[in-house]
């Protein structure tokens, strides 16, 4: 069925190009070889693995903001000691996360302030593992 416009509908059947011939056909004789030309493929991976490298070097404000995740992190986990401890649970599950964070590699930040505040932290965390100990112990 064939529209062409807002006039009456035509019922015509398709027509078809008429064929000339067998269909498929492959260039007789050798042809001129082709140089193989490299693809433009591997140099955009090359980029891409550049880019990559870029962004997993650690300048000063990445480290700074690990630094502080780090700290809220291990803030966390004493909050969640506390809370345990205040409940009569011995928090033990709190204790093993404290633990895990405390155990990281900490990388160094160039704000000794910030240094500063990390180890106060982190000398907390201790006291508290080492009062579990003791408790299990006993």
């Amino acid at each position: 069925m064939k529209v062409s416009g807002p006039g009456p509908i035509s019922s015509q059947p398709p027509q078809r190009a008429a064929r000339t011939g067998g269909g498929f056909s492959v260039a007789s004789g050798p042809g001129p070889a082709s140089a193989a030309t490299p693809t433009a493929g591997a140099s955009g991976i090359a980029s891409v693995a550049a880019l990559l490298a870029l962004q997993e070097e650690d300048g000063p404000e990445a480290r700074r903001r690990k630094a502080l995740k780090r700290g809220s992190g291990l803030l966390d986990r004493l909050d969640a000691v506390k809370a345990a401890l205040l409940d009569g649970d011995d928090g033990a599950s709190a204790l093993q996360a404290l633990a895990r964070i405390v155990a990281e590699e900490r990388h160094g930040d160039p704000d000794p302030g910030l240094q500063d505040v990390l180890d106060h932290i982190e000398t907390r965390a201790a006291v508290e593992l080492a009062k579990a100990r003791t408790r299990s112990a006993a």
